[in-house]
């Protein structure tokens, strides 16, 4: 990530992300493969972001990229952003892309070597703690200097609407500090500042 900012400042889209951040990643290992998209042979219903083989062991990359509304201008190029909000679900997906990377990490056993959870993004609430402590979704939250471990869960009061796709509880395995970094400042304004998660698997 320290090196990609080197490049970029904000990205168009996800896709826009991913590709620039696989990019990078085959200019620092030329040696390594580097996989968008991947499908494992074990799991055909899943998809890798970003998977670098290098010296025949795995490192699974998933991304996450999180915008609030904007209309920012890097080197004379127009970015529109799109605001994304349900911080809530924002959550819960980042946390369950740990948990993907760690069922790879089951399923290659040996091969694996470490893994990697990222989001980018300029909506700073993530990074801080809700202004609700009871709110549905507090066992999700990402802000700076928490641990997250074990079984993670919607509180009961949880609406089906909010849930939609994410019902299920997380359990992970590892312990996982969410520490926060400054990635770029575009401008001074609340949507002009981007930080990005980078989270380690082993």
């Amino acid at each position: 990530m320290k090196a990609l900012r080197q490049k970029r400042k904000c990205y168009v889209s996800e896709a826009d992300f991913q590709l620039e951040l696989a990019w990078v990643l085959k200019d620092m290992y030329p040696d390594a493969l580097v996989r968008c998209e991947y499908v494992p042979e074990f799991n055909t219903n899943m998809h890798m972001d970003i998977l670098v083989i290098k010296d025949g062991k795995w490192h699974p990359i998933e991304l996450k990229y999180k915008t609030k509304g904007a209309a920012l201008t890097v080197d004379n190029e127009k970015y529109v952003l799109k605001n994304h909000g349900a911080k809530d679900i924002g959550c819960y997906l980042f946390l369950y892309d740990i948990y993907r990377i760690e069922t790879i990490k089951d399923s290659i056993g040996s091969a694996f070597a470490e893994g990697y959870a990222i989001m980018l993004t300029n909506e700073l609430s993530y990074c801080k703690p809700p202004r609700k402590k009871d709110c549905v979704y507090s066992a999700f939250t990402l802000e700076n200097g928490c641990i997250k471990h074990g079984h993670l869960d919607w509180a009961e009061s949880t609406g089906e609407g909010t849930k939609k796709q994410c019902r299920h509880p997380i359990v992970l395995k590892g312990a996982y500090e969410c520490h926060w970094e400054d990635y770029s400042e575009i401008e001074s304004t609340e949507v002009g500042i981007f930080r990005f998660l980078e989270v380690k698997v082993v």
